[in-house]
């Protein structure tokens, strides 16, 4: 036994859902065709009993008959009575089995065998009392047997002038019924049969579904992949996320609920339900198509590739890898900055080198007032610069900012102008935010003015009014094509490089996230070049707060501004 079920475990899942269905189906129908039988015999014999007590009620109720038992069977108690015939005309009539009746005492008037005829009806079986309408006077039917079998039997008793004066007995043999039976179920074979047939296609059909479905698998093979996979999922340190046709999310791993905070119940629902709108929604969905996609979420830095899921020619749902590049991207944009100010200091030292030979020249030649004049001249300009932004933002952190943005404006032949209606007398809270926009926006300036021909110039327009702050910066520049105006601003437009390979087209975006967090807003205008205004609401003179993360973040203040 042991044996047959090793060897039926080990059959292809197509054959065990096809021997199981069939199994199921023989002993369904075995059971109901053992149910039907019963209840077929059952009501078979219910209503042979009704059947013989109505033809026992209807003889009773002859005056013949009544007055033939009254009068003893006037026709003689035997074979050839009145009484006997008159039972047997109606046993031909209606087919019954026998037609039994007696007198008050219980004496046979009439029987199938005459040789019972004038004996008692006890003989030689004894009924119950209960069951003769002749002692009782209320009819009877039921199951009983007797001397021609077992009998479905009906009785009733007789009266004349309300006197009890014998009873009549009706029965049919319940072969007569199983033969009945045996023809219905022979019927109902057939169609139990055909059935069966039907079934077993049935089951065909849905194993050959099956087997389409799990792409010719085996149980075992199906466990096995599922283990394999749950090992690949929550072992990878990739973000995975899996969804069908219907963008309906299937899967993801640990990495990937972690990275995109998905909620518990995340499984089975759309994407949109579960993604906030914007650019992740947007690349995972496929409205943004391409390979190794950029996508700020919150303060993470995200790569996301999207492909097909195929199998045998069948588009079957997507999948969605997310690598999360924020500290390798961070170390990079280190690196750049650090770059840019080798750069910057290499350009500085022959600025000084020339600046001291010139002073040198000056000396030597004995021109010693002018070579005074020359000092004062250089270190004025500077020292004007400082003593001006510092009369009108006390936030030391942005002047320096600003200072330092201004030296990299001069390096790269830039002019950065700080417009004389900027003031922000107040602190500034959340400093880490603002130092943010304004560097983002202050390098995109530069950047345009740079590629565009003299003179090169940007503006930088800073204005505290109550608790909000102002920040106003235009270039040169050629500005931007209306038609980027939008995508400006989404994660990874950009047309820079990166000398080191950093991902670009952060900045802009990461501008638009501090302000939107904050409440505030953004807008792209043109004035011979690019106008950008954003407004940080509840910034100056409030109680300062902890940074949020997203804040911060991990990409340095570096990005981005499109030129045609």
């Amino acid at each position: 036994m042991k044996a047959r079920v090793r060897r039926l475990v080990r059959q292809r899942l197509s054959t065990q859902v096809v021997i199981m269905m069939v199994a199921i189906l023989v002993v369904t129908m075995a059971a109901g065709f053992a149910v039907v039988q019963h209840n077929l015999n059952r009501q078979l014999n219910e209503q042979y009993e009704h059947r013989a007590l109505a033809v026992a009620q209807a003889l009773a109720s002859q005056p013949s008959l009544q007055q033939a038992v009254q009068d003893g069977d006037p026709g003689g108690v035997g074979p050839n009575g009145l009484v006997q015939a008159l039972a047997m005309a109606a046993a031909d009539a209606t087919g019954a089995r026998f037609v039994v009746i007696t007198n008050a005492a219980g004496i046979r008037y009439s029987h199938p065998n005459p040789r019972l005829i004038g004996r008692p009806i006890g003989y030689p079986d004894r009924e119950p009392t209960s069951s003769e309408p002749f002692r009782t006077g209320k009819p009877w039917m039921g199951i009983q047997p007797g001397t021609l079998g077992v009998e479905a039997t009906g009785k009733a008793p007789i009266f004349s002038h309300g006197q009890l004066i014998g009873e009549v007995s009706v029965g049919f043999l319940t072969a007569t019924v199983s033969v009945q039976v045996d023809k219905t179920l022979g019927e109902l074979a057939a169609y139990f049969l055909a059935v069966l047939a039907l079934g077993v296609l049935a089951a065909l059909a849905l194993s050959r579904r099956l087997k389409r479905q799990t792409f010719g698998l085996e149980l075992r093979e199906i466990a096995a992949l599922l283990q394999e996979r749950e090992a690949m999922l929550h072992g990878i340190r990739e973000g995975l996320l899996g969804y069908d046709k219907n963008e309906r999310i299937m899967l993801a791993n640990d990495f990937a609920q972690q990275l995109l905070e998905l909620p518990p119940d995340f499984v089975g629902r759309p994407l949109r339900q579960v993604l906030p709108p914007g650019r992740l929604a947007d690349v995972v969905t496929g409205e943004v198509e391409g390979s190794d996609l950029m996508v700020l979420h919150g303060d993470r830095v995200l790569v996301a590739n999207r492909m097909p899921i195929r199998h045998a020619g069948r588009h079957l749902g997507w999948v969605v890898t997310f690598q999360d590049r924020t500290e390798s991207e961070a170390l990079k944009r280190q690196l750049d900055d650090a770059i840019g100010l080798t750069e910057t200091l290499r350009a500085q030292s022959h600025e000084f080198a020339n600046r001291l030979h010139t002073l040198v020249g000056l000396v030597e030649l004995g021109r010693y007032d002018e070579a005074i004049q020359f000092v004062t001249d250089v270190s004025a300009a500077r020292a004007d610069l400082t003593e001006r932004l510092q009369a009108g933002i006390k936030d030391a952190k942005l002047v320096a900012l600003i200072l330092a943005k201004v030296s990299l404006a001069d390096e790269r032949d830039v002019t950065l102008r700080v417009m004389d209606d900027s003031h922000v007398k107040d602190p500034i809270s959340d400093v880490s935010e603002v130092l943010t926009v304004v560097g983002n926006l202050i390098d995109n300036a530069i950047d345009a003015a740079a590629q565009a021909p003299k003179p090169r110039w940007v503006e930088l327009t800073i204005v505290a009014a109550e608790h909000d702050l102002l920040v106003r910066v235009r270039d040169s520049g050629h500005g931007v094509p209306h038609d980027m105006r939008e995508a400006i601003f989404m994660d990874g437009v950009t047309t820079k490089s990166s000398a080191t390979g950093a991902r670009r087209g952060l900045g802009l975006a990461l501008v638009r996230q501090v302000v939107t967090g904050r409440g505030g807003m953004i807008s792209l205008g043109h004035d011979g070049g690019a106008v950008f205004t954003a407004v940080l609401p509840k910034c100056v003179g409030m109680d300062p707060e902890p940074a949020e993360p997203a804040a911060t973040g991990a990409v340095a203040p570096d990005e981005e501004h499109v030129s045609p």
